[in-house]
């Protein structure tokens, strides 16, 4: 979790409170702390979810509502900074957020904490800078009211912050640790360019990797211009949104706007998007096992600095402020109301009923076909649910599969619509070993239906041989469903990896149960099968639901 420094003394002017009631409010907070053996610095670990509580500002925010000396949200002075961001094509970062935020009168202290605040917000929410990368300047260094935002070629000369004249921003990345860990993210090889930001005719930053020295802010610097750039629409937004509330806690500042024109989804920004959550109170009574009044729970929320903005008998409208980008529905405020009433309050009971827990009928089934396919001399694989997009499109599962957003590897960034879509690869990896080869495996599939996606848990089964035919593989299943005593119909079917007239459908009065068939050519080709594979794909839910009747 992110570790933060503060100075003491800054945090006990922020908050008014002494060292030690101020670690029992962070600690309140889902916050560890550990103070300097000088006194002077205090570590503060912040929950990743509470990105907002990066700053001195935003602590003394959440700790001040905590404990009652303020409540509620209330949208910060917003004008028009003059300012205009033209925003050209840049398609390896495309997108771009501004703001200005006036009167923040940065000294030695807060120019400290201003720079670990960028940099955690860069290591979490911007994941090292790929989806969002911030740009601090000093708003009177502006050469123009101007802006661009562009891409240009490598050898384009700016005068990085911290050096005393120009360079070419290839030579940059060449002899500086920030070009060396960050130039790559942003650059256009096969073009050679890479994104600038300009004011005027001059560079004030190369993102995501360096401002200009143009635009340097420092002790005595009064207001900031902020850009936000990125490759996520929403995670651009949200940085820039919690950059601005936590700044514009400063006493005096106030946020300007910036216009924007050309390639953005945005208009102006900040967005300062705010969210509505209808908050139930009978709801609220199951999750915190306390009952409260309309009244009792509209101000636990604005303890935490949300604002109700209409409380009923029943339920309460409640206004998300826009640094609070953790809170996705109502359980997170429950869980805010459970830190505001303190969890050594909530009174600790038994439910007034008692279940006995039972194992569901489809893990009942997906433990006897894995003994009936072990007996059968299968052997049994255990794979991650994820796969690569390759495998997905070869076997014909593209226009159902499942994506993942951010995924950490391109070659496991799809979910398995098929079980199979793993289990070839596993035969792909044995396949020169003895023969036959036996494989099963029991695990979950996700796929689309109805443009929604779907989970369900089934088991697969392959045989590969030198002559593997539909029957290899026929008879073990047949022999799996009929000690199970499964009544099942067999008939002509289709599934994207098996062949066509070689393939049946099995079917449990009237819904499908699952294939059998034999793989088909193209399909072993993309796997790099050299040899025949016969296969078939069950589902354990239809399985386990049938069983559950009989």
């Amino acid at each position: 979790m992110p570790v933060l420094r503060f100075r003491v003394e800054r945090l006990r002017k922020l908050t008014g409170l002494e060292l030690e009631d101020l670690e029992e409010a962070l600690f309140r907070l889902k916050c560890e702390t550990e103070v300097s053996d000088d006194g002077e610095y205090i570590e503060v670990e912040v929950n990743p979810d509470r990105p907002d509580m990066y700053i001195g500002e935003g602590v003394a925010r959440a700790v001040k509502g905590l404990l009652g000396r303020e409540a509620g949200w209330k949208p910060p002075r917003v004008v028009d900074s003059g300012l205009a961001l033209r925003v050209e094509e840049v398609p390896q970062r495309p997108y771009i957020a501004a703001a200005v935020v006036y009167n923040v009168n940065v000294d030695d202290v807060f120019l400290e904490e201003l720079i670990q605040f960028q940099e955690k917000l860069h290591d979490t929410l911007g994941r090292r800078r790929i989806k969002a990368a911030i740009g601090f300047h000093d708003l009177e260094k502006l050469p123009s009211k101007q802006l661009y935002y562009r891409v240009a070629p490598l050898d384009t000369v700016f005068t990085p912050l911290d050096y005393p004249s120009p360079m070419k921003f290839s030579e940059f990345m060449l002899v500086d640790e920030r070009g060396e860990k960050y130039g790559s993210i942003s650059v256009d090889r096969e073009r050679g360019s890479h994104p600038f930001l300009y004011s005027g005719d001059t560079i004030i930053a190369a993102p995501p990797v360096v401002n200009s020295d143009v635009t340097r802010v420092e002790p005595g610097t009064r207001s900031l211009f902020i850009d936000v750039t990125g490759t996520n629409p929403k995670v651009v937004a949200q940085t820039l949104d919690i950059i601005v509330t936590a700044l514009g806690e400063r006493e005096g500042a106030y946020i300007g706007k910036v216009r924007l024109e050309g390639n953005t989804p945005w208009s102006e920004t900040p967005l300062l998007t705010e969210k509505r959550i209808t908050v139930n109170l009978e709801d609220a009574t199951k999750w915190l096992g306390v009952r409260l009044t309309s009244d009792e729970a509209a101000k636990l929320l604005e303890s935490m600095r949300f604002k109700v903005e209409r409380a009923r008998d029943d339920e309460l409208e409640v206004l998300v402020p826009p640094f609070r980008v953790d809170v996705m529905g109502p359980v997170d405020l429950y869980e805010d109301m459970a830190i505001a009433i303190g969890y050594d309050k909530i009174v600790s009971g038994w439910p007034g009923k008692r279940h006995g827990g039972e194992i569901l009928w489809e893990h009942r089934v997906a433990r006897a076909v894995r003994e009936l396919a072990v007996g059968l001399s299968f052997t049994e694989v255990m794979q991650l649910m994820l796969t690569s997009p390759h495998y997905v499109e070869s076997a014909g599962f593209k226009p159902v599969a499942v994506e993942v957003l951010n995924p950490v590897q391109v070659e496991y960034s799809v979910l398995r619509p098929s079980i199979l879509v793993t289990l070839l690869q596993a035969a792909a990896f044995n396949q020169h070993r003895r023969k036959p080869i036996k494989l099963f495996e029991v695990g979950h599939v996700v796929y689309l239906e109805e443009g929604e996606p779907r989970d369900e848990l089934r088991a697969g089964f392959i045989v590969l041989d030198e002559e593997a035919s539909f029957e290899d593989v026929q008879a073990p299943v047949y022999s799996i469903l009929e000690i199970l005593g499964v009544r099942f119909k067999a008939e002509p079917g289709r599934h994207p990896m098996l062949m066509e007239g070689r393939t049946s459908t099995l079917k449990i009065e009237g819904e499908v149960l699952g294939w059998i068939g034999e793989v088909r050519p193209e399909v072993l080709e993309a796997y790099g099968l050299e040899y025949p594979v016969a296969a078939s794909e069950i589902s354990l839910e239809v399985l386990g639901r049938w069983k559950s009747r009989t």
